[in-house]
This record gives C-alpha cells, structure tokens and sequence, in this order.
C-alpha cells in the first residue's frame, strides 16, 4: 500500500501545473457551451455542448454520450479550430495515458499508452450562444 502511495506521489509531482481553459482572456471552465464536434477516426460531424475544465474537455452529446478528451492547449485562439484528444470509452489519465474498456486490442483492452494518434483527434467548433 505504501509503494502504491509513493508511487501516486511521484505521478503527481510529474504533472505539468494546469491553468483554467481560456479564450480572448478569460475563463471558460465550468460552463456548458454549444459546439459541433468532428472526429477523426469516423469522419462524423456531431452536435454536442462542451464543458471546459482547465486542458480537458467533456464532450455532451445530443444522444446523451459524452466523452472526455485532453486539449491540446488550455489556451484557445480559434473557438472554430480547438483540437483535442481521446477515445470513446477511455478516461486520459495525463497527455499519454488512458484508461477504460473497448481500448486497444494490442494492449489487452484495459490501457492505452501513447494517444494523440489521428485516430483519437477530436475538433471543436464553438457555436453562438442563443440566449
């Protein structure tokens, strides 16, 4: 249990500081905005919300699915372009490690190490709030 609780320690000392998401200077976390979402490994276009908290991103979709994915940079200058990564049931973990079910096959479906591949590439395209 102690190695497990050192180990967990290191992790987290090893984690790069995270700033709130941002756009033309200020803060985004923690609201719900609209957005069409495009996915690279389907080549489909989805209407969703998303919800920003610091460089990750949790993707609503109208169907009631969501997916969490790991911007690629908190600080957003295109709300046309924001460009993400992650995996329909995999939870990232840090920039190159997830994990979840349905993952890799070549990694016994539990873990997926490495990410950022075209295949888990998500864009973001904020829409106009309608009030």
């Amino acid at each position: 249990m102690k190695l497990l609780t050192f180990a967990a320690s290191i992790l987290i000392a090893m984690m790069p500081p995270t700033h709130a998401a941002e756009y033309d200077g200020k803060t985004i976390d923690g609201r719900k905005l609209p957005a069409k979402v495009y996915s690279s490994a389907t080549g489909g276009v989805f209407e969703a919300q998303v919800k920003f908290q610091r460089d990750w991103a949790t993707i609503y979709f109208v169907n009631g699915g969501q997916l969490v994915i790991r911007l690629s940079q908190p600080i957003i200058r295109d709300p046309n372009n924001i460009i993400g990564y992650g995996q329909v049931g995999q939870l990232p973990l840090g920039r190159s490690l997830s994990i979840g079910i349905g993952a890799d096959p070549a990694l016994n479906g539990s873990v997926t190490a490495g990410g950022g591949t075209l295949a888990d590439l998500w864009t973001i395209r904020l829409l106009p709030e309608t009030p």
